[in-house]
Formats: structure tokens, C-alpha cells, sequence
């Protein structure tokens, strides 16, 4: 499976920053949060996928959430609904609602943080591990390269660790 990168731009959308509060609330009862969310114009999300939400936009940029791209609610599904063949090729994760032109994914959220507190790029791209990597984003659902999988995750468990301690994160274990 791979690692996708989902925008989530407060500029565009409003309505993040409650999505992110409810979230971190949901989460911290022991609860997963499931979202839908753009993939842009990517086509081939899957079922499985590891998803991290990205701010972007003004302030802080970085990542806030993380979690599995799970399947549609069967009766709203962009493959079986859309008689399109356009759609035919798309996952079950895809359903039948947009976000301006782009299909949304079902992504279930494991873990959060405060949107004023994100894992951010600037301290991303000076590890070594993550030497050469591109986080700079146009469009949802894009592929993380493998090679920065796992340290992009173990960078991710350790912000949120960091930030439990302040009621800034919430995670499941």
C-alpha cells in the first residue's frame, strides 16, 4: 500500500478547523474520526492506503492527522454509481461526492493534531532521512515517495507523543 498526502487548506475550506477539533475530540474518547476528503485529481487511491491531512495555506504548514483510507458506504460508491466509464477504473475507497471537480476518498483518522500545531514541513526536510523529499503539493491524494515512508511516520508518533502531554494531540494505540 502506499502513503498519500491529503490538502487541507483552511483558506479553501472554512470548515477545517472544526473538522480538526472534532477529531481530536472524537479520538481522544477512543473512537476513530472518518472523514471524506478530496483526492484531487488522482485516480488510484486505494482501499488500505496510509492517508496524512496537510495543512496548507496560511500560518504553519505540515501534517495534522493521519489514519487508513477505508471503503465507501457500498450505497455511495463513484464506481457502482456513476455509470460513467470514466469511473469504472476508480477503488472502493472513491464515493459519489465531490469537493469542487475533485472525488472525495473515505479516510478513517487514527490520529490528530491541533491545527495550530502540525508536524511541519521545515522540520521534515531537515532530517536526513527525508533528504530530497517534495511535501511543496499540488492536489490531493498524491503518493509519498517509499523511501520516506517509515520516517515520516515515526516522525508523526513522535509529535504526537510530544504534544499529548499539552492536550494537543490525540492518537490510538
Amino acid at each position: 500500500m502506499s502513503t498519500r498526502i491529503f490538502l487541507a487548506n483552511p483558506d479553501i475550506d472554512p470548515g477545517i478547523p472544526s473538522y480538526v477539533d472534532e477529531a481530536l475530540q472524537v479520538i481522544q474518547e477512543g473512537k476513530s474520526s472518518w472523514i471524506t476528503w478530496s483526492a484531487g485529481n488522482v485516480k488510484s487511491v486505494e482501499v488500505g492506503d496510509r492517508a496524512y491531512l496537510k495543512k496548507t495555506g496560511q500560518g504553519k504548514r505540515g501534517f495534522i492527522a493521519a489514519g487508513f483510507v477505508v471503503k465507501a458506504d457500498p450505497a455511495n460508491r463513484l464506481n457502482r454509481l456513476n455509470r460513467s466509464p470514466e469511473y469504472s477504473q476508480y477503488s472502493d475507497a472513491y464515493y459519489q461526492h465531490f469537493f469542487k471537480d475533485s472525488p472525495t476518498v473515505a479516510i478513517e483518522l487514527t490520529s490528530v493534531v491541533a491545527l495550530d500545531s502540525p508536524l511541519e514541513d521545515s522540520f521534515l526536510i531537515s532530517l536526513p532521512a527525508m533528504k530530497g523529499v517534495n511535501l511543496v503539493r499540488y492536489g490531493g491524494g498524491q503518493k509519498l515517495g517509499a523511501q520516506y515512508e517509515k520516517a515520516l511516520d515515526i516522525e508523526w508518533e513522535n509529535h504526537c507523543y510530544k504534544l499529548l502531554k499539552l492536550g494537543k494531540s490525540a492518537f490510538l494505540k
